[in-house]
C-alpha cells in the first residue's frame, strides 16, 4: 500500500527529521502514522541508493586515478629498476 498523496505532501514539506519526531511523540493518528512509517522507509531506501551510487562512483574514479598515476610513473620506476 502506498502513502496517501495528502500525507506525502505534508511529510515532504516537513522533512524526514520532523516527521520522525512527530512519529516518536505520537502526534499522529493510526492511518497517518502508518503512512509516516512507509514514507520514512521510502526516504531511507532512496538515501541508501544515493549513497551506494556515490560510493561506486568514487571507487571508479579512484581506480582510474590510480591506474593513470601508475602509467605516468612507469618511466621513472623503470629507470630506478634499470640502475
Amino acid at each position: 500500500m502506498s502513502v496517501r498523496p495528502e500525507n506525502r505532501a505534508k511529510f515532504e514539506k516537513q522533512g524526514v527529521l520532523l516527521t520522525k519526531l512527530n512519529l516518536q511523540m505520537g502526534n499522529m493518528d493510526g492511518p497517518e502514522q502508518q503512512d509516516a512509517v512507509r514514507w520514512i522507509a521510502e526516504q531511507q531506501r532512496a538515501s541508501e541508493r544515493r549513497d551506494a551510487t556515490r560510493y561506486r562512483t568514487m571507487i571508479f574514479f579512484t581506480v582510474v586515478a590510480a591506474l593513470a598515476a601508475s602509467i605516468s610513473a612507469w618511466p621513472v620506476v623503470k629507470e630506478w629498476l634499470i640502475k
